[in-house]
């Protein structure tokens, strides 16, 4: 099974361009379009990013209740990005590997179980 993330940690601009970057990676993933109906739908996700973009541009100014409600919005867009690595890491398989590091998501190799002999007593 292939492990997926998104880089979704850091300042706030760099994420909301990150998150801007991933949508547009997945607007073209043919992996991820054909199986719309079980994920995160496109427009909810373009939604969330103007959403949070909007809240960011409203917090500039260091309004608390701005801040506040830009960082709710920015956990709901990563909470959405996080879902659709869930799902693309249940769906996708190693000849999609390409495609995903295409769409910006990261592959992490899963760990390898270390094998363990038995010693026989001498």
């Amino acid at each position: 099974m292939l492990h997926l993330r998104y880089k979704l940690s850091g300042k706030t601009l760099v994420v909301l361009g990150d998150c801007q970057r991933y949508y547009g990676g997945l607007a073209t993933l043919s992996l991820y379009k054909k199986a719309a109906e079980l994920a995160v739908p496109l427009e909810v996700i373009g939604a969330a990013i103007s959403d949070a973009e909007q809240k960011y541009r409203n917090a500039i100014n260091y309004d608390r209740v701005a801040i506040v409600m830009r960082n709710q919005a920015f956990k709901v867009m990563i909470d959405l990005f996080k879902k659709v690595a869930a799902y693309l890491q249940v769906v996708a398989t190693e000849d999609d590997i390409p495609a995903l590091l295409q769409a910006g998501l990261e592959v992490i190799a899963s760990p390898k179980k270390k094998r363990t002999t038995t010693s026989s007593p001498d």
